[in-house]
Parts: structure tokens; sequence; C-alpha cells
């Protein structure tokens, strides 16, 4: 299967399935419309292609650091498909695509010092091992 490895806040790498990623875009902080009284990673949301997007900033939901500290970047957006749902997360930066036949369990997660609530296994890496992103258990969280 093939990963898309992206960067969160203090160089934290993470790979999401790539046949869940539909698109990768970017916006202006500006564009997004906060929806008062949700979770804190909720950024908000935004019109694309004519549909209402959520914006979920990974970094503030996997390690409780909020990405956005200048509100004048423009954010990098994958935009992922749920189900029937269309989410945007928010990253830092974009890395490679990787293909990748093993796949180690969660046990190797506590080595790296992260929960692993939102996540499905780990790519086994030369330096660190990368946690690949459940995007089942994000929905369940948004829901």
């Amino acid at each position: 299967m093939d990963y898309f490895i992206v960067e969160l806040s203090q160089q934290q790498k993470i790979a999401i399935p790539l046949n869940e990623v539909k698109e990768v875009m970017s916006i202006n902080y500006t564009d997004i419309c906060p929806i008062p009284g949700v979770k804190n990673s909720l950024l908000g949301i935004i019109s694309q292609k004519g549909s209402l997007l959520w914006l979920l900033d990974l970094s503030q939901l996997l390690h409780d650091f909020q990405l956005l500290t200048n509100k004048f970047h423009s954010l990098t957006i994958l935009v992922t498909k749920i189900e029937e749902n269309y989410i945007g997360l928010v990253v830092k930066k974009l890395g490679e695509i990787r293909q990748c036949l093993e796949i180690n369990d969660l046990t190797n997660l506590s080595d790296l010092n992260i929960s692993v609530n939102y996540y499905q296994g780990v790519i086994p890496d030369t330096k660190n091992s990368i946690p690949i992103l459940n995007l089942t258990k994000i929905k369940d969280y948004l829901t």
C-alpha cells in the first residue's frame, strides 16, 4: 500500500493512506469560517467546490500543539474522504509518497511518545518509525 508522509508540528511525521487522500490544496487562514463551541482541533469550515469542508488541525489533535501560530500564513490541506464525509486535514509540510509492504503493530508507538488512539500501525523507517493515521478513528472523534 502507498502512504503520503506528512509533517506536523515539531517535525512529527505521520503516514496517511494515499487511497484516502482525494486532493491537496492550499488556503489562507482568513478563508476559514470558525464554528463556535466545537473541539479545539476543529478550525472551522471552508467552501470547497460548492460543498462545506471541515478543517481539522492534526497537530492539535494528535500532539496538543497548535500548528497555527501565525494566522497570516497559508495552510496546507489534505482533503480526505472518510466514508461519505470529506475532511480537510491541516498539515505543516508535505513529504514523500512511500510504498510499504510491511506494517508493524502499535507496540512500536511507545518509542515515539504518542498516543495510539488515532493510529493503525507504523511504517518501519531507518531513523524513526512513522505512525499510520486511522481515518475511521478520526471520524469517530468528529461525531
